[in-house]
């Protein structure tokens, strides 16, 4: 326990300083022609070339003069690792985390040693290292072949991720299949796969090579830096690796190596080397992993026989799933239920698919033939592991989406889980327990019974608009969708964006969406989800809108997924009892105007919660305004979200007197083409609480029943072990 607050505090104190860059100017700069070798390269999503380069002496007088460089190339050549290119074009800072669920490039690329990231203008090849990682790329690429030579695509994709830790190649289908199935765990170079690799490298030795057991030790830890090495420096292996080469060498000098301790070392060595791991998804699963396992070996039986191993597995199995549950929910906002069962299928026969794995890889090199009939074997367990899994996930409610549990709630539930099964009837008496589950439920169930806070959240979608309604008991109302220009559907905003956020807050239909009008900054993300999230309702404003092919692309989403069709107007109003009140203020029926621009039909909306009043005006302009107020609608209101991401020609004075805001949210792109929101638009907010979502991220505003709200930027919030960091630090 204390090596574990000590691990945490190293963490939590050493995290802030490696967020931080010796290269603080160098943002905004241009590269022109500069010379850098490509360390590692790889896939995008999207098919593009992602490559993480080192950059001598960029800047002279800077900190360090080494800089690690992530671009993304969209040329026709193709890079390969050691490769020195010329390249040129824009330095950018590293985006930090703008919106609730989503991907968090800044932590993500700083732990892999990143300083800044590019899209190239021009890159071209100029020559070539034969360095290590050259030498070492070769020989996975022959390996590689072997691989593709043998098995299917699919199959090959598997093994590779298996064997060499290259996951470029795993089918997405595939993956999807083992996540929902509870065994993603195989996919990766794991504890797993390191501990058998060591089981048939000691039984070689020690068995077959006749050496001693203080030999054999040595030998494995040898092979199982090597395999580290070649297989990648992943927090799970790294651990794995070492907890391992620690207890090998208490058999070299007769000492017995404690599991807890090893995994305490490990876990020193590694924060040591990066203190950012702390906050890593695969750092985290694979130490909680390991102490559920050593909880559940505290709690089995000493049951001799087929019944009795059944027993102890179906126990390792329970604990190993209950410790990671928090974490997979946190990260990933699901959890495979199944996964437990699924396990004690699949991991006996683990050992047998990695040694025909590494069997065939190994021969591949030396008599192709060989390897080609040690493959069947590989391919006969994938087949039998994609029919469990098959099987496994058709069973309903073995997936489940749960959200992202508050930091409280994982705290109390490992509080709770560790009186269960750590201390049991000394600490967990019934007060105890009692206790426990009543500051669980209040940590998980506390808003929907007690705060009763709902959440605006103007999303952070680029240029555009995109604001989610939630209410304190998980519903959900979708104003908008955002919509990035050039970008296909399905890989636009609705699923890059808003999808992850609802699952982020465990949402799993919406209970409606209004469309303000039909441009694509504000529908594309809104035919995706329509496509993808089961949805109660569609609203539309019921302007006559131009035809467009968005349009029919969604009127054909909407028949196809059965989803009604609803027009509103000024007037229309939708009361959700305690949960608030939307309105509809514009635009009036039968409105008509001379010029063609939808966005005179963009509806106008306002959301009443206990009192506190937050106006929706899409893309209305200065005319429909004018229309708006000469209609005699009340559009005062506490939170305004402007219109037309702040254009000039939105947002009037006598508008913006008459609805009199405390708070402004302003939606448009960083750097966007249209200048907006425009330095008059600002003029006219001297005296408001101005929020955008192209400097601070997504916007929350948190409604209280009591009538009072509270405003929070993502984009400006600090990281959780910066806030920790801080509180330890004026403590």
């Amino acid at each position: 326990m204390i090596s574990s607050l000590a691990i945490l505090l190293m963490g939590f104190f050493l995290a802030g300083s490696s967020m931080k860059t010796s290269f603080p100017s160098l943002a905004g700069e241009t590269l022109s022609n500069y010379e850098g070798m490509v360390l590692e390269e790889g896939k995008t999503a999207a098919g593009k070339q992602k490559l993480f380069l080192r950059l001598e002496n960029p800047l002279e007088d800077a900190e360090s003069k080494t800089l690690k460089l992530y671009a993304i190339w969209s040329g026709e050549e193709q890079f390969q690792i050691g490769d020195i290119i010329l390249l040129s074009g824009e330095i950018l800072a590293l985006n930090p985390k703008t919106i609730p669920g989503s991907y968090g490039e800044q932590l993500y690329l700083k732990t892999k040693g990143i300083d800044y990231k590019m899209f190239p203008e021009e890159a071209v090849k100029v020559g070539r290292s034969n360095g290590f990682n050259v030498v070492l790329q070769k020989q996975k690429e022959k390996v590689f072949d072997v691989f593709d030579t043998v098995l299917p695509a699919r199959e090959s994709g598997i093994v590779k991720a298996m064997a060499t830790g290259e996951r470029d190649d795993i089918d997405p289908q595939m993956q999807e299949l083992y996540i929902k199935a509870g065994i993603n765990h195989i996919l990766c170079v794991s504890g797993l796969h390191i501990s058998i690799f060591m089981l048939f490298i000691h039984f070689f030795v020690e068995k077959c090579l006749k050496k001693g057991k203080r030999s054999a030790a040595l030998i494995t830890i040898v092979f199982c830096m090597g395999f580290l090495v070649f297989t990648g420096f992943s927090p799970s292996s790294v651990r794995a690796v070492i907890m391992i080469s620690v207890a090998l060498f208490g058999r070299v000098i007769y000492r017995k190596s404690d599991m807890l301790n090893n995994l305490a070392i490990a876990a020193i060595v590694i924060l040591l080397f990066q203190p950012l791991y702390l906050w890593n998804a695969g750092f985290q699963l694979s130490f909680i992993t390991v102490i559920g396992i050593w909880m559940g070996l505290q709690q089995v039986s000493k049951e001799k026989g087929m019944q009795g191993k059944i027993k102890q597995s179906f126990i390792l199995s329970l604990y190993a799933s209950l410790f990671s549950y928090p974490i997979v929910a946190y990260h990933f906002f699901h959890i495979s239920l199944i996964g437990i069962f699924v396990n004690l299928i699949i991991l006996p026969f683990c050992s047998i698919l990695l040694f025909f794995a590494f069997f065939t890889g190994v021969t591949g090199l030396i008599f192709p033939p060989l390897a080609a009939i040690s493959a069947g074997g590989a391919y006969a367990v994938l087949k039998f592991y994609e029919l469990v899994s098959l099987a496994a996930v058709s069973i309903p409610n073995s997936y489940v989406l749960v959200g992202a549990p508050s930091i409280l709630f994982i705290g109390l539930y490992y509080l709770l889980l560790g009186l269960c099964s750590f201390y049991g009837k000394k600490f967990c008496n019934t007060k105890t327990v009692l206790c426990a589950l009543a500051a669980l439920g209040l940590s998980v169930f506390g808003n929907r019974l007690l705060l009763h806070k709902n959440t605006i959240a103007f999303l952070d979608v680029g240029q555009g608009d995109a604001t989610v309604i939630s209410t304190y008991d998980g519903k959900a109302i979708v104003v908008d969708g955002g919509g990035w220009f050039g970008t296909d559907i399905g890989k636009n905003t609705g699923v890059k964006v808003i999808q992850p956020y609802l699952e982020y807050l465990g949402i799993k239909e919406i209970e409606g969406i209004f469309l303000t009008h039909f441009d694509a900054d504000h529908m594309l993300g809104v035919i995706e989800l329509c496509d993808n999230v089961p949805t109660k309702g569609f609203y539309l404003s019921s302007y006559p809108y131009s035809d467009t092919k968005d349009w029919d692309t969604l009127k054909e989403i909407l028949e196809k997924r059965q989803v009604m069709l609803y027009t509103v107007k000024e007037g229309d109003t939708t009361d959700w009892g305690g949960y608030g009140t939307i309105s509809c203020l514009y635009p009036p029926e039968n409105v008509k105007f001379t010029e063609k621009n939808d966005n005179h039909g963009s509806l106008v909306l306002s959301y009443t919660y206990q009192g506190i009043t937050v106006l929706l005006t899409g893309d209305a302009a200065v005319e429909d305004e004018r229309i708006l107020l000469s209609e005699g609608m009340e559009v005062s209101a506490d939170i305004l979200k402007l219109g037309h991401h702040g254009s000039k020609n939105s947002s009037g004075s006598d508008f913006l007197e008459a609805v009199s805001p405390e708070v402004v949210i302003i939606s448009c792109g960083k750097n966007n083409l249209y200048g907006h929101p425009h330095e008059e638009t600002l003029e006219r907010l001297v005296g408001v609480s101005v929020y955008r979502t192209d400097i601070q991220g997504t916007i929350l505003a948190k409604l209280s029943p009591k009538g009072s709200y509270q405003i929070e930027a993502v984009g400006e919030r600090e990281s959780v072990y910066e806030r920790i960091k801080e509180a330890m630090e004026k403590r």
